[in-house]
């Protein structure tokens, strides 16, 4: 059995180049996966709905998020600029955390190349952490 991995590439945001994020580290990890034929192909999840992002989020943060009208300091509170690109990734990489807790009830062990974004609280972001995906996926 090939252990399910899920990843998307969307994990890798645009954000700006003098940020000290190592954004990039996941489209890293996913490259060695396949070049190492630890895995063959991943599962490739949707972004994350709001009604299971409320389980853990205030609908008025997930919406400041969505909109981008989270204001400048919280979103350096984040560490990140709330832009398309980011807004995106963190509806997507929380989809995976959700998808891959679905997948590890199924067969046993599952892994998301993104997430663990644990900094998050139910009103706002914080330390590169957008939304609590392992909240959510709980």
């Amino acid at each position: 059995m090939e252990l399910p991995v899920v990843n998307h590439p969307d994990y890798v945001a645009k954000i700006n180049d003098d940020n000290k994020f190592p954004i990039k580290k996941f489209g890293a990890l996913a490259e060695y996966l396949l070049k190492k034929n630890i895995v063959k192909k991943f599962y490739t999840p949707k972004e994350c709905s709001i009604n299971t992002m409320k389980s853990s989020h205030s609908i008025e943060y997930i919406n400041h998020i969505k909109n981008k009208t989270l204001d400048i300091k919280n979103q350096k509170k984040i560490g990140f600029p709330i832009n398309d690109s980011v807004v995106r990734r963190s509806f997507v990489a929380t989809g995976g955390t959700v998808l891959a807790s679905k997948l590890a009830l199924e067969k046993r062990l599952a892994c998301n190349t993104a997430g663990g974004s644990h900094h998050a609280t139910f009103s706002g972001g914080a330390g590169y952490c957008v939304f609590n995906d392992v909240a959510v996926a709980a």
